[in-house]
């Protein structure tokens, strides 16, 4: 039986080679920066939501206050 050393002597490369590419890999970068714009774009229409719903809520509230008077 006979022991190489060139599987052994490969491997920390390997390793070394197999680190250096996901840290250069920027694939998931884009996913991300879309999500954060998507979360950007849904907080500013929840606000618009809310904004414009205590609006009516009050010109309602006017309303039948007026009415009942």
């Amino acid at each position: 039986m006979t022991f190489t050393t060139e599987k052994l002597s490969a491997q920390p490369s390997r390793i070394s080679n197999m680190v250096a590419d996901f840290r250069d890999d920027d694939s998931g970068a884009t996913a991300i920066e879309y999500s954060l714009i998507v979360a950007l774009i849904f907080l500013v229409i929840v606000a618009a939501v809310t904004n414009y719903t205590n609006s009516t809520s009050e010109m309602y509230d006017d309303i039948s206050a007026n009415l009942t008077s």
